[in-house]
């Protein structure tokens, strides 16, 4: 059964996801948070590359193996859960033929000649051609997989002649070792698409895709086949309920890069004697002001105006903050450095909801004369925007240069990309 685990980290201000849907070896997975009240869903950023179905981002995965996503956008202080959907996709590289490619298709006998062919009406096709000696054969790039999932070879194709054909997968172990070979056997005419779904073995690492014609057929014997497509089972998962604690204290965050974060306090002191001694400190948030966005038109013969009005523009102000080092200026500064849009989260509390901050002209002042004094006053003067494109960069923690510094690290210790993902090279 796939599965989705949230484990909220309130220290962090974010929830660590992780996924396992190995049941059905799905290549993408879509991950949404859901507001356990009103039924909001909203998606959840990814890392790195993403496909997009249907417009909607997929973040991959390999076979289904344990995919790890952070949401570091999620609200503060309040229930939600995680749904996770898996669809039906094909999983081999090349299903169809069309511009002329075979690759990775290839014969398993240099006397069987294979052909990529197009025909009048622009329809592609590989073109098996029998020798009259050779059993011809042809087979795909394996394909990750694990041991349980069904798997769905479906194949269109055509003979020049009445002829069987068995077409199916070979299940392999990790070191290549055939585990099984399973199939179906059809007699091929006229063109017609076939299908056939297998469950893949205890200690299954890869599926094959094979396509033969059976015996020895006659010398110009041509199997056209159209299209063959290994597919897997859609699959969902929902997490249980999740609440990320603000423990009193607000948040700046970056969520294309949140390993930019910054956590924002009450309660500032400036006397430098007093505690806390570190920290970005919240001072305040002017006037909250919603410009108009339309005008108001003379109208001959008319005494009264004709108003044309837009949706009123979102809200503009100024956000406040103070840092008590120099450590927590520069955190600041970096924070701000690369202009994209950033999210501030305050406790419910204070009735001001999350929103994402597109930062003007920044202003820092120093509290005295003397610059060896590190209190710095940040005016940050802000118009609330819609969330950032794109996918993040990764929490602290979580990113390449966190979790292993060099290539020949990973080398010495042998560790596959999967183990580095799972936080072997740590």
């Amino acid at each position: 059964m796939s599965t989705i685990t949230a484990t909220a980290d309130n220290a962090k201000s974010h929830v660590r996801l992780d996924l396992d849907f190995t049941d059905i070896d799905a290549p993408y997975v879509y991950v949404t948070r859901v507001d356990a009240v009103t039924g909001a869903a909203t998606a959840v950023r990814g890392h790195g590359s993403s496909t997009t179905i249907s417009g909607l981002p997929y973040a991959p995965m390999q076979a289904g193996y344990k995919a790890v996503l952070y949401d570091t956008e999620a609200p503060l202080d309040q229930a939600f859960y995680y749904q996770a959907v898996a669809p039906s996709v094909t999983l081999n590289a090349t299903s169809s033929f069309s511009g002329g490619y075979a690759d990775p298709w290839y014969a398993t006998s240099s006397a069987v000649l294979t052909q990529v062919r197009s025909s009048r009406a622009g329809v592609w096709s590989l073109a098996v051609i029998a020798d009259g000696a050779a059993t011809p054969t042809v087979r795909a790039e394996s394909i990750p997989a694990t041991p349980g999932p069904s798997l769905t070879f479906t194949v269109s194709m055509g003979c020049s002649v009445s002829t069987g054909v068995t077409f199916g997968m070979i299940f392999r172990d990790a070191a290549g070792a055939v585990l099984s070979t399973l199939s179906t056997s059809v007699t091929v005419l006229a063109q017609a698409t076939y299908s056939t779904t297998q469950v893949a073995p205890a200690n299954t690492a890869f599926a094959q895709p094979f396509i033969q014609m059976n015996g020895t057929p006659a010398a110009g014997v041509v199997l056209s086949v159209f299209s063959a497509a290994v597919t897997n089972v859609a699959g969902s998962a929902q997490s249980a309920g999740a609440t990320v604690q603000s423990l009193g204290a607000s948040w700046l965050k970056d969520p294309l890069r949140p390993g930019n974060n910054v956590k924002v306090d009450f309660n500032f002191d400036p006397n430098p004697l007093c505690t806390p001694t570190e920290g970005v400190f919240f001072q305040s948030m002017d006037q909250e002001q919603r410009a108009a966005n339309g005008s108001t038109f003379n109208i001959a013969n008319q005494s009264q105006l004709i108003t044309v009005a837009k949706v009123r523009s979102s809200v503009t102000s100024t956000l406040t903050l103070v840092s008590r080092t120099l450590a927590d200026r520069d955190r600041l500064n970096v924070a701000l450095h690369l202009g994209s849009p950033l999210l501030f989260q305050v406790p419910a509390e204070f009735g001001v909801p999350p929103r994402y901050l597109s930062i003007g002209t920044t202003n820092v002042a120093r509290v005295l004369p003397d610059h060896r004094f590190p209190i710095r006053v940040f005016s940050l003067p802000f118009a609330s925007v819609a969330s950032p494109g794109g996918p993040m960069q990764g929490t602290v923690g979580a990113r390449w240069q966190d979790v292993c510094k060099t290539w020949a690290a990973v080398n010495t210790a042998g560790l596959t990309w999967i183990q580095v993902l799972d936080g072997a090279a740590a």
